[in-house]
């Protein structure tokens, strides 16, 4: 005990520090982000952790190193560096060089190579975005029938715009064999002999290598090519991917997808009132204006004072009556009749002109409003479906087997029950 060398507290640090950047130099070690600092000097500080231990990090000027990387606590990494202690306080430290994440690097980078690549060819401009149809009537949706995907999408799309009809492809959505079955179900609807309005391309959340098909370069020019506008719903909203970018709009979800497709019924309503409303203006006013207008045309031609116009006519041929002979007077009466039955004429044809206009005018307006009238939608061959509480049915899921069911026609109303399950449409 005598013999044993004594260490100060710095030498005792020092030696280990030597140990470390010996031994434990030029490693690579993996673990999750757990805390993390990018601090105004350039340096980022955090820590890795795995099921049981922790590790301090440091690593310096860390945006010329993380090549395009952002990151994030919660992130599976791997770290290329070197240990050391900080002899000052004695802290254990990973002094980190390169950064990728676990699994996910070499992916990432490759990832983000195909993104660069199609940018420049202009794959993601906005000019090359085709519209998608507000009202349409067939919608593609390009899926696994296998996952709950399309489940939520078909329950989606019913419960908000049952007026469109859904056609699905079933096809893979994971591994490679999936691009060239995506591809094929691409092609076989655009060049189908039923016209369909949009596609959406949907797959649920996963891991990057499970959604790995959908960042392939031959999938994005197929989409791209595409004359049919292409909707993506794949993963989450914070899952991105090549196929995200290219197609002509991107939803979050799948979910999302299904509300952006087509107007709802709900927003339809709202649209048909405003519609009403306008229409109601606009006959109101024409009424009123043409109705302003015969009156000025009464007060202008003075057709209220003709009784008053024929009295002064009559006093002057009394007046004059025996200062002309019978000729001369027959002669000037046939004149001022002649030019009174001609100013008679032209401001009766000028009033009834008036009026044919404002008839028309009021007839067109009446038929637009008919057209929207239920009875005259269903004299054409249409009904309507309630259930046993006379509330009506918008969707297959509101009906159950043998539910009894009331069809109203235009003239008179048909008892039916279900006895089959409705089935969905595929292609």
């Amino acid at each position: 005990m005598l013999d044993q060398q004594t260490l100060s507290v710095s030498q005792l640090n020092q030696k280990i520090k030597n140990k470390l950047e010996t031994d434990f130099s030029n490693i690579l070690v993996k673990g999750e982000i757990s805390e993390l600092n990018l601090h105004i000097s350039g340096h980022m500080y955090f820590s890795i952790k795995d099921n049981s231990a922790l590790l301090k990090c440091i690593m310096f000027n860390y945006k010329k190193s993380l090549n395009n990387y952002n990151p994030k606590i919660g992130d599976a990494i791997i770290l290329n560096g070197s240990t050391s202690l900080y002899i000052k306080n004695g802290s254990f430290q990973f002094y980190a060089n390169k950064i990728k994440l676990d699994g996910k690097g070499d992916l990432w980078a490759e990832f983000l190579e195909l993104k660069n690549k199609l940018y420049n060819e202009g794959l993601f401009n906005s000019e090359f975005k085709k519209n998608i149809p507000k009202y349409p009537e067939k919608v593609a949706i390009i899926t696994s029938l296998s996952g709950s995907v399309i489940e939520d999408i078909m329950d989606v799309i019913n419960r908000n715009s049952p007026y469109v009809n859904i056609i699905v492809r079933d096809t893979r959505v994971q591994g490679n064999d999936a691009i060239n079955d995506i591809i094929k179900a691409i092609h076989e609807i655009e060049t189908s002999s039923i016209k369909i309005d949009t596609i959406i391309i949907a797959r649920g959340g996963g891991s990057i290598e499970d959604l790995w098909c959908f960042n392939s370069e031959a999938l994005a020019y197929k989409i791209f090519q595409c004359k049919i506008p292409i909707i993506s719903a794949i993963g989450h909203e914070t899952d991105t991917s090549i196929a995200d970018f290219v197609s002509d709009k991107r939803a979050g979800t799948p979910s999302i997808a299904a509300k952006l497709v087509a107007v709802s019924v709900n927003d339809c309503n709202v649209l048909i009132d405003e519609m009403q409303n306008r229409i109601d203006h606009i006959f109101k006013f024409k009424f009123q204006r043409y109705n302003n207008l015969l009156d000025n045309m009464k007060q202008s031609h003075g057709l209220h004072k003709i009784n008053y116009i024929l009295s002064n006519y009559y006093e002057k041929l009394v007046n004059i009556k025996h200062r002309i002979n019978f000729n001369t007077l027959k002669n000037k009466v046939s004149l001022k009749k002649e030019r009174f039955i001609n100013l008679s004429s032209k401001i009766e044809s000028f009033v009834f002109s008036k009026f044919d206009k404002q008839n028309d005018n009021i007839i067109n307006i009446s038929n637009y409003i008919s057209a929207f009238n239920p009875k005259n939608i269903m004299k054409r061959g249409y009904s309507i479906v309630y259930d046993k509480n006379n509330k009506i049915i918008k969707s297959s899921n509101q009906v159950k087997l043998n539910d009894e069911l009331v069809i109203q026609l235009f003239e008179d109303n048909i008892l039916v029950k279900n006895i089959a399950k409705p089935k969905k449409k595929e292609l």
